[in-house]
């Protein structure tokens, strides 16, 4: 066929083209997926993907059976090939991928390749763990048909005066989805996980957890205790490895197969046994670690601290591919949002997915390292003793300049005796590269500030799914295993966003025993051009300016009771700060208000403001001025200020206090 092809494309037979094309258009995709497959570039569940879409194509789904029609090409006097053609190549594929049909029906217009049975189940198996996609793709289709309904009922009663509508609901194609995808979701809820009886015998304690589907066991997995966190490991053939991990991505976990030695191996730490929210999985992974904790090998503390993570489930949230951990320093009362890439490559491919989202490195979130200053030389076995016998001779001092652990044979130094350590074992005849190796011990750690975590409210507001879905999962980690008390603190924290430019006008004011003292009738705003003398401020109003001699001011007027009516003024200024590192002095500048507060209804009038406020002097920072933006009257004339702020000396800007 592809001869034909470059031979038409050659003649330029555009009509010979045409007609291969009908032919290549089923045949290249399919060979494309066999050899992707055979490639291991393709999974398993995206090849089962292949399939179900063809059957949505063309096909019919019923509850106990699946059936793809083979047809072929249509109006065709004399084809190249005939549906006999396509269904043999149809069989060749599936049997490529590792799908048997339970048979092939011949038809008048196509053939039938059915799943029904052992065959089928090994076909859901394999679409397991693609279910979250099939939803994806579901909701995608019924938003559509929503929207696709609405407007073909207003068109037709518009046009023709009737009550009609179109719903794409109804067609077979959404419906056959719709049944692929319960079908499926039957098959997961049958599965049944058991766990076998714990093992000390060896230098970990152990039990294996067995998956069965109709009392016969498809899977197993080894979960062993290590001292300080739990492991689950298989290691074995690849079609085994491989079911594992659709089973465990069916149950709602992560696995991923990979190579090791001859073999294939699927591992789970602590984190990806807990994402796993199955129930019988859970019982299973509970009665391990409660039968460890009643025979001595886990501590009261370490217990407690794993039923909770078991109960809570995953204390992770994805953000542009990259997977943060969230914790709840309650010292600090601060919610981290943090992510600890593994090398710089990473890193880098976790800076670039932020900035593509349109997160700001220094305002959104900060990268920063922990134990930059070590380096670790791991030592080949046959090597280790006479590299600690020429760094004992070279005039080197163990503790000073560097310090050996002999049971992972690693020299630790510091990052100015690194030279010379490696000078030392390189005189003594060692190589690097083969016998020794140098890596930085070093951890990078990527940490999203509360500007950050409210840009990504911004962006979920703005319809953005991911950053919604994100804000969701925050919330539920953070509820599940800290409380409803730290909930109230990340609303505390996105309330700005969440509120900006929605707030309008009067705002009753009340003091602190709930009495309604005033409220705020108005709220304006002036820019302000002139360089601050001592205490006093060169004043000049102008429609707009930028810099360090511009400044904000933002009038409120209030009311009180009686009537009377009152003024507080708040003018924002760029304050200039200057550190020095190493022999440079870096110069940055961060926004503040400095408040005189004389009573306690002014106190309260800043504080409905602000969320800030008490008698006297009162220094306001970002947090208050990011409050002042949820007033419509506000919040363009704040954002027009801030983007006028003076450059620093390394380009920083203001990070959360």
């Amino acid at each position: 066929m592809l001869t034909r092809w470059r031979e038409a494309e050659k003649n330029g037979d555009k009509g010979a083209l045409d007609r291969l094309g009908k032919y290549l258009r089923v045949l290249l995709p399919l060979a494309y997926t066999v050899e992707a497959y055979r490639r291991g570039e393709l999974p398993k569940e995206e090849a089962a993907l292949a399939v179900v879409f063809a059957v949505l194509y063309d096909g019919s789904v019923y509850r106990s059976e699946i059936r793809l029609a083979v047809g072929g090409p249509e109006k065709e006097e004399k084809p190249i090939m005939t549906r006999d053609h396509f269904t043999v190549f149809w069989l060749w594929a599936l049997r490529e991928l590792g799908f048997k049909p339970s048979a092939v029906y011949r038809g008048v217009g196509a053939h039938l390749v059915v799943f029904k049975g052992d065959e089928l189940n090994e076909l859901l198996k394999a679409i397991a763990p693609a279910l979250p996609a099939l939803y994806e793709f579901r909701d995608a289709l019924a938003e559509f048909a929503d929207a696709f309904r609405t407007i073909s009922g207003e068109v037709v009663k518009r046009k023709y005066g009737v009550e009609w509508t179109y719903d794409v609901r109804e067609e077979s194609f959404f419906k056959k989805l719709s049944e692929i995808i319960t079908m499926t979701e039957d098959y997961v809820r049958n599965v049944t996980v058991e766990r076998g009886p714990l093992d000390t015998s060896g230098r970990l304690p152990k039990a294996v957890i067995r998956f069965k589907l109709d009392g016969e066991e498809v899977a197993h997995i080894i979960m062993y205790w290590t001292g300080d966190a739990l492991l689950a490991q298989f290691g074995g053939y690849r079609e085994k490895a491989e079911r594992l991990a659709s089973i465990i991505k069916s149950l709602g976990g992560e696995a991923e197969v990979k190579r090791a030695g001859k073999g294939w191996v699927v591992q789970l730490t602590t984190n990806g046994i807990i994402a796993i929210r199955h129930d019988g999985w859970l019982n299973a992974v509970r009665s391990f670690v409660d039968e460890l904790y009643n025979k001595g090998w886990i501590g009261e503390e370490r217990y407690e601290q794993l039923v909770r993570d078991i109960t809570a489930g995953p204390n992770t949230v994805k953000l542009a591919g990259v997977e943060f951990s969230v914790n709840y320093n309650d010292i600090h009362n601060t919610i981290e949002v943090m992510y600890r890439p593994g090398s710089e490559t990473s890193k880098n491919a976790a800076l670039n997915a932020l900035k593509a989202r349109g997160l700001v490195e220094g305002v959104h979130f900060t990268v920063t390292t922990k134990g930059a200053g070590r380096y670790e030389i791991r030592v080949a076995k046959k090597a280790y003793a006479k590299a600690v016998k020429a760094l004992a001779e070279s005039g080197l001092k163990e503790g000073e300049h560097y310090s050996v652990y002999g049971k992972r044979r690693i020299i630790s130094v510091k990052a100015e005796h690194k030279d010379a350590v490696i000078n030392a074992l390189k005189a003594a005849g060692l190589k690097e590269g083969e016998d020794f190796t140098v890596k930085w011990s070093g951890q990078y750690i990527i940490h999203i500030t509360y500007d950050g975590l409210r840009q990504i409210q911004r962006m979920a507001q703005s319809g953005d799914t991911e950053a919604e879905r994100f804000i969701r999962e925050l919330e539920d980690v953070l509820r599940h295993r800290y409380g409803d008390d730290v909930v109230k603190k990340l609303t505390e924290v996105l309330r700005p966003a969440r509120e900006e430019g929605t707030l309008d006008l009067p705002l009753p004011v009340h003091d602190e025993r709930g009495n309604m003292v005033a409220r705020v009738v108005d709220l304006r705003y002036e820019f302000v051009k002139g360089k601050q003398r001592g205490k006093r401020l060169a004043s000049q109003l102008v429609s707009q300016c930028a810099g360090e001699d511009c400044r904000l001011r933002i009038i409120a007027e209030y009311e009180l009771p009686s009537g009377e009516r009152r003024q507080l003024k708040m003018e924002w200024y760029w304050a200039e700060k200057r550190e020095k590192k190493d022999n440079t002095t870096v110069t940055y500048y961060y926004e503040i208000a400095r408040q005189t507060v004389k009573d306690e209804v002014e106190a309260a009038v800043l504080e409905a403001l602000t969320g800030k406020a008490k008698r006297g002097q009162v220094y306001l920072y970002a947090d208050q001025l990011d409050a002042l933006r949820r007033f419509k009257a506000l919040k363009d004339a704040i954002d027009k200020w801030r983007e006028g702020k003076p450059a620093s000396s390394q380009g920083q800007r203001q990070r959360d206090n």
